[in-house]
């Protein structure tokens, strides 16, 4: 997502939000959301939203019909918001910020630490203190196995990304010859 997408994107986002923070269901919405998203993903649901042709009308009876009795009325309300704006289509971005803000609303910073094989709890362990040495956010990590790495790790802390692959070395050198 560009910067542009997440500037038009934030306000729906903030929105659903701040009515999800005012009924205390913050994680709830989050969560419900997600799954929303998922079914959104489906090619021919979305071939079907993104169709001009059908009526937002039918849109939104086809949606009160199959998932109104699921989800909350107030992810039911934002997904009608959402056809009606010819967003729909936009949801997973949408979930992504809705993300950001419940992290920052939690204090919580997210860690994706990508390595090359297994590593043991000790390395694990290791890395989730250092950075806790310079951020007091709670940190929610998760670990993920890419063998094309050949070795090392690469770690996200949030948008910033810490590439210590022997991959990303080797390109690194080719670049430098030339």
């Amino acid at each position: 997502m560009n910067s542009n997408d997440e500037k038009l994107l934030t306000p729906a986002a903030s929105a659903i939000f701040n009515i999800a923070k005012e009924s205390g269901l913050i994680n709830e919405i989050y969560k419900e959301l997600k799954e929303c998203s998922k079914l959104f993903e489906d090619e021919e649901i979305k071939k079907y939203f993104d169709d001009k042709k059908i009526d937002k009308r039918e849109k939104i009876k086809l949606v009160e019909k199959k998932l109104k009795s699921i989800f909350s009325k107030e992810i039911f309300s934002f997904i009608n918001l959402l056809i009606e704006n010819e967003l729909i289509d936009e949801l997973a971005n949408i979930v992504d910020i809705y993300g950001t803000m419940l992290d920052e609303y939690n204090n919580t910073v997210r860690v994706k630490i990508t390595a090359s094989c297994n590593i043991n709890e000790d390395t694990i362990k290791q890395i989730i203190d250092t950075i806790k040495s310079f951020s007091d956010k709670k940190i929610e990590y998760t670990i993920e196995i890419d063998d094309s790495l050949i070795g090392g790790i690469i770690v996200n802390i949030g948008n910033t990304v810490y590439d210590y692959s022997i991959k990303n070395q080797i390109n690194m050198m080719k670049n430098r010859f030339v």
